[in-house]
């Protein structure tokens, strides 16, 4: 999140910090599961609990020189004194101390497949980053949406569901088609989705999901 002087060299080091935070929000999640696997010592069902726990446990271990701050505020309304809104993760790097809107943000969800998950996805997910007035903002023009995937589901078959549901529930907003990115073996997917309006101009999210389904614990 440094600057150059060349504004090429600029969205270049953007792109491969991007880039790098996906590396390692994956390959945490990857960590984590495994480690409940271990131990036993399962997730609970429960956005708020996994969030903790993948940042406290695993996030802000590393060698990248970026912080994982959790319930963010952001959008501060003067006249109200209050925040518009507060994601799940603030990534930052030291270049925040120099630019406070320098940084970029994880919105996390649940997934299992029904209906009622996939709109949440959308309309307390998605939306807050797209629908006028956006609750969180977009310095970079690009952040993150983490699905956490609770339930054994056909991935991609979901996020159909969830394109699908686009048009419906972003009013105001026009999505572009949701791209696969990449994806590992059938516990990992990465998709990109454009978004423009009045308000925004144009800004990129990039949807994660991971599952969990094997690690998840519904007796408690």
């Amino acid at each position: 999140m440094g600057g150059f002087g060349n504004e090429s060299n600029n969205i270049a080091f953007e792109n491969g910090l991007f880039n790098l935070i996906i590396v390692h929000l994956c390959q945490c999640s990857r960590e984590m599961r495994d480690t409940c696997k271990a131990t036993g010592n399962g997730l609970y069902n429960h956005e708020d609990k996994i969030t903790n726990r993948l940042v406290a446990n695993h996030l802000n271990f590393n060698d990248l020189k970026l912080k994982f701050i959790l319930q963010s505020p952001e959008m501060f309304i003067a006249d109200e004194d209050n925040y518009r809104g507060r994601c799940d993760i603030k990534v930052v790097s030291s270049n925040w101390f120099n630019n406070e809107n320098d940084y970029y943000l994880v919105e996390c969800k649940r997934i299992d497949g029904g209906s009622y998950l996939n709109r949440q996805f959308v309309s307390e997910g998605i939306a807050r980053f797209v629908v006028s007035p956006p609750k969180y903002p977009s310095y970079h023009k690009r952040n993150i949406m983490f699905g956490y995937v609770v339930q054994a589901i056909n991935i991609p078959e979901n996020t159909a569901k969830i394109d699908q549901l686009q048009g419906e529930l972003l009013i105001g907003v026009i999505s572009g088609n949701i791209l696969l990115v990449n994806n590992e073996s059938a516990e990992f997917y990465q998709y990109s989705c454009l978004y423009q309006s009045g308000t925004i101009d144009s800004i990129e999210l990039d949807y994660l999901f991971y599952d969990f389904s094997c690690v998840i614990q519904y007796n408690t």
